[in-house]
């Protein structure tokens, strides 16, 4: 409560950026409606399906779409379940890793007070952890959780075997989380998570018949993992370089303003933890950027919330080092300005960004809602809104939830056109470019074998709307109602 500590006027700061990015983007991101639609699903008794009556694990995180079934059986909206959860876990994240800091990242002269403050008010007012806090995905609760484990590991606590165990089951990355956690874990509480996260595999497999999400796996095979210089976008944020490809994305265009200082002061946290490579903090950070490791040596398809861990683990790093380069307080009131003011292009980012799927998906499930009768079968690619808004049978052009889709698309052109012969839906969604370009919007695989394929299988649609017609280039959706 010290109001000149690092822990108060952060977290008022992070409570205020979390409610204003609420305010800011009153809907959820297109991903998160699929995890809500399972949800739902199974509060209202149909079970853990997408579609009912075929499950499919087509989510990243069963511990996540538990918790937000609790939340649609009790509050009704995900959206603000996930968004309180989410809020009171950033809480519990900044004070939690700000003690860490404040206790392990020793020093002379008052450096331990400086790198928590460092951390806190990073993690308080950028940007992205508030967008991300309020998109309703699981990475929010997921940083919580890998800092609550590290803290309870190293403590003997009764909690880490199960929290191991809980960690590893969260997402697919949460097992190499687990297993950094692990090293400062006690024997059993090793074995305990180790149980855990077994019962966990085995209730998967025997419900889903794989234990592997089928949402990594299609994305995995339809996007690639070309390696770490395609994947560039993932690291180079955090250099000092202006290479090709390395700021292709928002996130990164903003924090390469910092990177001059961002990289530097990362490299020197790194060497003073590991002089105190088993404390909470260097295995929390640890777990953090093993997780980027992957991603940027595989070259993951970029999807913003998972830059979140990755975000996290430098900024520890950095925070902890930034006092062992800095001296004086003009830079950490120049550094702090910078971090503030970045809202003012952030916004355009994510309020664009929120917009265009909104005007887009949301416009087309809401065109559907009006149209579509119970039961009618939908093929499209943003399954997210369409299918939390509408009562229908979704064929998932990427393979999210329709593994056969996925499969087709590796196997060569004309996934498209076999894909909607076989499963026959009544209606089509498909981005206006699709209709005269024979490449593929993204991913593997070309849709038609050839135009005259494309054009038979499109003659058998009646255009029935076209939404967001301002949309640059191809990007128009165009629905298409089955007539013969």
């Amino acid at each position: 409560m010290d109001p000149l500590g690092p822990f108060l006027l952060p977290l008022m700061l992070l409570v205020l950026a979390r409610v204003y990015a609420a305010f800011a983007l009153p809907v959820a991101s297109e991903d998160a409606y699929i995890t809500f639609r399972y949800a739902r699903h199974l509060a209202n008794g149909y079970g853990l399906v997408y579609n009912p009556g075929d499950p499919v694990f087509g989510f990243s995180s069963p511990a996540w779409t538990l918790w937000t079934a609790l939340g649609c059986a009790l509050a009704q909206d995900p959206v603000l379940w996930t968004r309180a959860t989410t809020l009171l876990a950033d809480g519990l994240t900044l004070l939690l890793v700000g003690h860490l800091i404040e206790r392990e990242a020793d020093g002379p002269g008052g450096r331990a007070r400086a790198a928590a403050w460092c951390f806190t008010f990073f993690f308080a007012v950028w940007p992205y952890f508030s967008v991300v806090a309020v998109s309703g995905m699981e990475s929010s609760a997921m940083l919580t959780l890998i800092a609550l484990t590290a803290v309870t590991a190293r403590r003997g606590s009764v909690g880490a075997g199960p929290l191991l165990g809980l960690l590893a089951l969260w997402r697919p990355e949460g097992v190499a989380c687990a297993a950094v956690l692990a090293l400062g874990a006690r024997p059993r509480d090793r074995v305990v998570g180790l149980a855990v996260f077994a019962a966990g595999v085995a209730a998967l497999w025997a419900y889903f018949g794989n234990p592997i999400p089928q949402s990594v796996i299609a994305k995995s095979s339809v996007y690639g993992t070309p390696g770490p210089w395609a994947g560039r976008y993932w690291w180079g944020w955090a250099l000092p370089l202006r290479l090709p490809g390395m700021l292709s994305t928002g996130e990164a265009r903003h924090l390469s303003a910092l990177s001059v200082l961002l990289g530097p002061a990362a490299v020197a946290g790194a060497i003073a933890l590991w002089r105190r490579r088993g404390s909470a903090l260097a295995l929390a950070v640890g777990a953090c950027l093993v997780v980027w490791l992957g991603y940027a040596l595989l070259g993951v398809a970029y999807f913003y919330w998972y830059l979140l861990l990755p975000l996290a683990g430098v900024t520890a790093l950095a925070a902890v080092g930034l006092p062992r380069l800095v001296r004086g307080g003009l830079l950490y009131a120049s550094i702090a300005l910078l971090v503030a003011t970045m809202w003012v292009d952030a916004r355009n980012l994510y309020v664009g960004r929120a917009q265009n799927e909104y005007y887009g998906f949301a416009a087309v499930a809401d065109w559907l809602r009006d149209h579509v009768r119970p039961g009618d079968k939908v093929m499209l690619e943003p399954i997210g809104l369409v299918g939390w808004r509408n009562p229908v049978v979704i064929v998932d052009e990427v393979g999210l939830v329709s593994p056969a889709v996925a499969r087709r698309r590796l196997q060569g052109p004309g996934w498209y056109a076999d894909v909607a012969g076989t499963e026959r839906p009544d209606w089509l969604v498909v981005r206006r470019s699709a209709m005269t370009d024979p490449a593929a919007f993204a991913g593997a695989g070309t849709p038609f074998r050839s135009r005259a394929e494309r054009d038979t299988l499109f003659s058998r649609y009646v255009q029935a709307a076209v939404v967001d017609e301002q949309a640059s280039g191809g990007n128009a959706l165009v629905i298409l109602q089955r007539v013969r």
